[in-house]
């Protein structure tokens, strides 16, 4: 009976190698869905069918056997060169040039020689063999052909591409890539060179025919196990958050006590202005004021600090995090952009200041309560009346600070009964209790601010010192009873007369300064209005910049769920995907009622027949985002679950986008309100007409007092024929106000009014107002230009308006008239042409 077996020690070390290469088979097969598993899983069968044959080859006895098991053995080194390309292609992130083509081109080598060693003439391969019986074993020992030729070199060729390849990964990667690449680099550095001493005939280890492969291959399934179990190099766990760590929009630092740099984002080497960090790198080279805020709070044990950067002049927050107890010696330092935020605050301070500067340029009183009653701004006029400082008032209820005690109750009630639910007196009068304990008589006109619901936000309030007033009643009220008693005293009726008629002076100068109050009541309405006004882009803001915290939630929660579907789009789809956001962030087809229904129907039916994924959900989303007439470009990702399961994400990233314009449209609302309120509080001292433009000095006047137009009156206007001229545009601006406020009130705020404007042959600018109210009696149109002559009912206007008018135009040489009939009223304004 023939022997064709025979052990020897020496085979112990393809058994070895032949477990640990099958151990880190199985661990790459655990995860084969992660990327570069599949590949890696290749490279570990090849090194195991390596080990395998060979193991054969040692304990075989008969000649073709042996020859066999050699020829066997070829199989392993050649999976592993066409799998170790694809495998540092995954490592290096070039995952977009693993395709069929590669793989082919890769493995047409190891094929042909496969073919040679099987079916080819034996010379190919060995030309020339024999055994060595002088070693433990039969050692084949032969002579290389043209195909072994060929195939060590293209080992040789495609390992030290490969381990270049690596060694640039493990330089110039980042976090868990960089330890992925410098594993598998130290781990092919072993078989490669080992691989060069066999070819070379040096080798140092044990017997001199012995094959070192299996020791070599050995030693790097140790090292690969090693980062298989400790840094889980396969796991798609720390690759994720590897990715997540470059993409993160946010700049971060993980730095150590001494505030070297061990690893930051690519937002972060942004910051820095570098491409990548060189050894020890210490953030006070780079950033030396951030540093001293960092050291500050580590000082103070504080996580929170805010940052402006000298170099970008930008603002962030700054979030510190020790790994582990606070005077941990690691540190990620994370810095939050808010400059946006900063700039915004800034012009929302700046145009308070503003308005603070106008409301305390007035005698008017000025406050404004919130939904509780407590003060939150007040002018410099009202804290001169009461007697306080700003601090000791501001925050407080008004009816516990100014109010007498027995007041106190009946005001309260009112606020909270009144002023709450339902709609609050639209006058009162009250008596303020002074920091002196003195007081002073008031008389009050309120407007209400509530939000959608009904509920109080507001209450602004505009009043005046009548304190005089209440004086001189008092004292009309004393000479009225002595008139009664001595009037049958004939002897002292002319004395008692004159005092009367002297009293009767008083009260008419009492009566010019009322006057004067009055019209400094109407500049608190329109400083009211105007801070409604400006409320409501501010709502707007801050209701965008919740919907944007929103999204960013939703995106941050969904990033992970979705990351490898992400992974796997295509050019195309990446491309479609780009487009649909750029189309939401242009769209205004925006519809609602009776037409968002037609439409979303129409959308929903052509989505059904195209083959749409969730027709009902998809037609909601396109409508809702305004995506309407172009959504058929989107098919493609609408017909496929990994693309649609996606939509909801990329529409998420849209939303921030949307909700920036809306920021952006508020604060040019605002900006455009502040512009015009400075413009009209702008006076010019001097006597010298100076150049304007009709048309701006309209529109200011219009843009101040909207708050009055927008719920009843339609507004048109015509001046675009006039050219610049000269004249006086701040006293032209309150002739504009009083024409326009008077076609107002006669039209009880509900009605058109039409403003236009020529140059007549005359060589003077022609300016109409045109209303559609009841017109002008005609017995008092030979009155309406005297002063103190008016229409309205006792208190709400002064009859001084249309006599300040006048003198305005004879100011400028010009002419004022009207022509009234019921239905239309229109003022007349010529003014002599001086071209500018």
């Amino acid at each position: 009976m023939s022997i064709w077996f025979r052990w020897t020690p020496f085979a112990i070390l393809p058994v070895f190698s032949f477990c640990l290469s099958t151990l880190t088979l199985l661990l790459s097969i655990r995860n084969r869905n992660n990327s570069g598993a599949k590949e890696f899983m290749a490279l570990s069968f090849g090194m195991t069918l390596y080990n395998f044959g060979y193991f054969w080859e040692m304990v075989s006895v008969r000649d073709q056997d042996i020859i066999f098991w050699d020829n066997f053995q070829f199989l392993g080194p050649d999976i592993m060169v066409v799998s170790l390309p694809l495998l540092v292609m995954r490592i290096l992130n070039l995952d977009k040039f693993v395709k069929p083509i590669t793989m082919v081109f890769f493995a047409l080598v190891p094929a042909a020689v496969e073919y040679s060693v099987w079916f080819g003439k034996p010379e190919w391969i060995r030309p020339s063999y024999f055994f060595d019986e002088s070693a433990p074993w039969r050692a084949l020992v032969y002579e290389y052909g043209p195909w072994m030729n060929v195939y060590v070199y293209n080992f040789l060729g495609v390992f030290s591409i490969c381990l270049l390849g690596l060694l640039v990964g493990a330089i110039f990667q980042r976090g868990f890539s960089r330890i992925r690449s410098s594993i598998i680099l130290i781990g092919l550095c072993i078989p490669f060179f080992t691989q060069i001493m066999t070819i070379g005939k040096f080798m140092p280890f044990v017997h001199s025919k012995l094959d070192i492969f299996p020791v070599a291959a050995s030693i790097s399934c140790l090292i690969w196990l090693y980062g298989l179990f400790y840094f889980r190099i396969l796991d798609l766990i720390p690759l994720a958050r590897d990715r997540v760590f470059e993409w993160i929009e946010d700049v971060v630092f993980v730095l150590n006590r001494e505030n070297s740099i061990l690893d930051c984002n690519q937002a972060a080497l942004d910051l820095l202005k570098a491409r990548r960090l060189y050894g020890d790198a210490k953030l006070s080279e780079f950033l030396p004021d951030l540093t001293e805020v960092l050291d500050q709070s580590s000082a103070e044990e504080k996580n929170k600090a805010v940052w402006r950067c000298a170099k970008s002049h930008c603002h962030f927050d700054v979030s510190i995090k020790p790994l582990g107890e606070f005077n941990s010696s690691y540190r990620i330092v994370t810095l939050r952009d808010m400059t946006e935020r900063v700039l915004a605050e800034q012009k929302i301070s700046e145009r308070r200041d503003i308005l603070q500067s106008i409301l305390d340029s007035t005698k008017i009183l000025f406050l404004v309560l919130d939904g509780e009653g407590r003060l939150i701004l007040l002018n410099k006029a009202c804290l001169e009346i009461t007697g306080y400082e700003l601090s000791q008032l501001e925050g407080r209820s008004f009816w516990e600070q100014v109010l007498f005690p027995k007041d106190k109750e009946r005001v309260m009630r009112v606020f909270r009964q009144r002023f709450g639910p339902k709609r609050f007196p639209h006058r009162t009068n009250i008596r303020l209790k002074r920091q002196d304990e003195k007081s002073r008589y008031t008389t009050w006109e309120h407007k209400e601010v509530r939000d959608g619901k009904g509920n109080l936000l507001y209450v602004i309030s505009t009043g005046a010192d009548v304190t005089g007033l209440e004086e001189a009643e008092g004292r009309i009220h004393t000479l009225q009873t002595a008139n009664e008693e001595i009037s049958s005293k004939s002897s002292i009726i002319e004395e008692q007369k004159k005092e009367l008629e002297k009293t009767l002076q008083n009260l008419r100068q009492t009566q010019a300064k009322l006057i004067q109050t009055s019209k400094l009541a109407d500049l608190g309405q329109l400083a009211a209005g105007i801070a409604h006004e400006i409320n409501n882009p501010i709502g707007a803001i801050q209701a965008a910049g919740h919907n944007i915290l929103s999204y960013l939630g939703r995106i941050r929660e969904g990033i992970r769920s979705h990351l490898e579907a992400l992974c796997t789009l295509t050019p195309l789809e990446w491309d479609l995907f780009e487009k649909f956001i750029h189309l939401g962030i242009g769209s205004r087809e925006m519809t609602i009622g009776l037409e968002r229904r037609r439409l979303l129907s129409q959308i929903k039916e052509e989505m059904i027949e195209s083959g749409v994924l969730f027709p009902e959900e998809t037609a909601e989303l396109f409508v809702d985002h305004g995506i309407v007439s172009r959504w058929k470009e989107f098919l493609p990702l609408l017909t496929l679950s990994k693309t649609r399961e996606l939509l909801p994400f990329f529409l998420d990233l849209l939303g921030p986008e949307q909700s920036v314009g809306t920021i952006r449209t508020a604060v040019e609302r605002s900006s455009k309100i502040v512009y015009a309120l400075r413009s009209f509080a702008h006076f010019e001292s001097s006597h010298r007409k100076r150049p304007f433009s009709l048309k701006d000095n309209v529109d200011t006047v219009l843009t101040l007092y909207q708050n009055l137009f927008k719920h009843g009156v339609e507004v048109s206007t015509d001046l675009t024929e006039v050219p610049s001229l000269l004249g006086f545009p701040d006293d032209l601006m309150h002739l504009w106000t009083n024409l326009i406020m008077n076609s107002v009130q006669a039209m009880n705020y509900k009605g058109k009014l039409a403003i236009r404007g020529k140059l007549s042959s005359e060589r003077e600018v022609l300016v109409s107002v045109e209303d559609n109210g009841p017109g002008i009696l005609s017995d008092v149109k030979g009155k309406v230009f005297d002063a103190f002559f008016t229409t309205k009912a006792p208190g709400e206007g002064s009859g001084l308006g249309l006599d300040i008018a006048k003198r305005i135009v004879e100011k400028h040489e010009g002419r004022i008239w009207f022509e009234s009939e019921p239905g239309k009223t229109v003022f007349y304004v010529a003014l002599p042409y001086q071209p500018a």
